[in-house]
């Protein structure tokens, strides 16, 4: 797959805001609307654009703790495995999940409404089930810089 300059000026642009007019879009990058539709549909296509979303405030939306969980299991069995990560999709406060390298085997970011929802999380969906061997809870006290744009700047623009 061979992306330009100025596919990577429209992706960058849609990091900022994916709602942007495509008329809009193709005056900040020096394209037409219909050229611009039809490279953003060929960066779907492609699969570099995986989906369009709208980011919410969690705040205004009465989310008020947001935590970073390390998890340790007891058994690397493919049966234990395989119910622990079902467990962890389909629990809609645990927004990311990652298989780690390291002294932890999973690092989870939780956003919860408060301290008792978070503490249910860990006591019910976390350790309840018999295949967590540890869970160490780090709550997030500021947020510096949360951001979801990836670092497009070719060489020549850094």
């Amino acid at each position: 797959m061979h992306m330009d300059r100025t596919d990577l000026k429209l992706l960058a642009l849609l990091q900022e805001d994916a709602a942007m007019s495509h008329a809009d879009l193709g005056e900040r990058v020096g394209l037409s609307p219909s050229q611009c539709s039809r490279r953003i549909q060929r960066l779907s296509n492609d699969g570099v654009i995986r989906r369009q979303v709208a980011l919410l405030d969690e705040a205004l939306l009465g989310f008020n703790v947001e935590a970073f969980i390390m998890v340790a299991l007891t058994s690397y069995a493919s049966e234990a495995v395989v119910a622990f990560h079902a467990r962890m999709i389909a629990n809609s406060a645990i927004v990311e999940c990652c298989a780690l390298t390291g002294d932890s085997d999973y690092l989870l970011r939780v956003v919860t409404l408060d301290l008792p929802a978070l503490s249910l999380l860990i006591n019910e969906v976390l350790l309840g089930h018999g295949d967590v061997a540890s869970v160490r809870s780090s709550i997030v006290l500021n947020r510096i810089k949360r951001t979801t744009a990836l670092p497009l700047r070719t060489a020549k623009e850094s």
